[in-house]
């Protein structure tokens, strides 16, 4: 009986954490196959899924090890579970993907270094198993693999640099280009990024754990490895919920570049012949603010730079540079001031509804974007405007020149 109470613990220490890191790698499977082939399917999604089944990967040989399959059967050796050197070209292959709602060109060469991975564990799997065992207990555990994770965090590294400034360059162009600003926040993104970026972290200092002062077993490195089944997890699941939605900047919501006058700073002009154009930016920004007020365009809570650059016949470049010289705004910042102007004015001429209802009659898409909007160019809460109450935050922070009396909005929308 004593004996047996030694041996079931020891053998549970084997098995939960196999259990537990297996379940981890059906449920990356699982999340790649829903991603791949469910209804919100889109640009990124094969490549989603195809980095969500190599991480997960990466988790097999520990469940096999956990189980004793190594100690058991040494032709496993080599088996071809490691491909992290695909890890960093397939995350950002996806988010240019969806930045751009197209796959880059000339992949092949950012696949190199894991065909050259997976052919070498293919070579040594091939070895027979005494052969691959000396192979591996010598030669690969002292010179080949510390060489492959460094080559694999610099790889996962480089590769999230390169995202990350996707990811950048992607959020300015909604920023520029879209008026729910809320909406198209790419939040989720970056904590992908974020994510991936902790795993490459945590990997870097179990290596160095390992290679400088210690050598770590399987249960050594359980934490690392539970660690890629919570990564697969979350970005599994956050692929598929914000992927499909994501805005690319495509062609389709771009213009073709237009000849613009040059900035006003780079003109060799006299301070008079600066000051008129500016008054020339200004006196149009003007007009097509009427115009946009009048039609009620700001009311479109899917309005973008494009679209409303079409309605005023003109091109989303040339609207871009009015409103920055003219009113010294974006088109984000203009669209939302006036549909807070609308808001405002609505409730001081009595409208008794929900704020919320008016402020999506208005043209905002979510109560973040107008809380937000509503705070930062009124200056007040709606109760204190319904209230008619003096401003407790402070002046209007906006620089953007007034746009109308908000008696006159009022009239316009009633």
């Amino acid at each position: 009986m004593r004996l047996a109470l030694r041996v079931r613990p020891q053998r549970w220490c084997r098995v939960s954490p196999s259990v537990t890191i297996a379940i981890g790698a059906l449920n990356g499977g699982f999340l790649a196959l829903l991603v791949w082939s469910g209804a919100r399917r889109h640009v990124g999604a094969r490549w989603l899924a195809v980095l969500l089944c190599a991480i997960a990967l990466r988790t097999v040989p520990y469940v096999l090890g956990f189980a004793g399959a190594y100690d058991r059967w040494r032709w496993l050796t080599f088996a071809p579970f490691d491909l992290t050197l695909a890890w960093g070209p397939l995350l950002w292959v996806y988010v240019t993907a969806l930045a751009t709602g197209q796959t880059p060109q000339r992949l092949t060469r950012h696949f190199v270094p894991v065909a050259v991975q997976l052919a070498y564990q293919l070579v040594c799997f091939a070895l027979g198993t005494d052969a691959k065992w000396s192979w591996y207990t010598t030669t690969h555990l002292r010179l080949i693999e510390p060489v492959g994770l460094a080559l694999g965090l610099l790889s996962l590294i480089g590769y999230l640099a390169a995202s990350a400034r996707v990811y950048r360059t992607w959020q300015q162009w909604l920023d520029a280009n879209i008026s729910s600003r809320d909406e198209s926040r790419l939040t989720w993104l970056r904590v992908i990024l974020l994510a991936l970026t902790a795993v490459a972290m945590l990997g870097l200092a179990f290596g160095v754990w390992h290679w400088m002062i210690t050598p770590l077993d399987y249960f050594g490195r359980t934490p690392l490895i539970v660690s890629l089944t919570v990564l697969v997890y979350l970005l599994g699941l956050l692929g598929w919920r914000f992927g499909p939605s994501a805005i690319p900047m495509s062609v389709a919501n771009t213009a073709a570049p237009t000849i613009e006058p040059p900035p006003v700073d780079a003109l060799p002009v006299e301070t008079a012949q600066v000051e008129e154009l500016h008054r020339g930016y200004q006196a149009q920004a003007e007009a097509w603010q009427h115009a946009v007020v009048s039609e009620g365009w700001h009311r479109d809570s899917a309005l973008t730079l494009t679209s409303l650059a079409q309605r005023l016949g003109t091109s989303p470049r040339t609207l871009s540079r009015v409103l920055s010289e003219g009113m010294d705004t974006t088109f984000n910042d203009f669209v939302n001031r006036l549909r807070a102007r609308e808001v405002a004015a609505r409730i001081e001429a009595g409208d008794s509804r929900d704020v919320l209802g008016i402020a999506f009659d208005a043209g905002f898409a979510s109560k973040a974007s107008f809380n937000r909007a509503f705070k930062r160019h009124i200056g007040r809460t709606p109760t204190e405007v319904r209230e008619r109450k003096t401003p407790t935050s402070g002046p209007d922070t906006s620089q953007l020149p007034p746009i109308r009396p908000l008696g006159d909005v009022r009239r316009a929308v009633e």
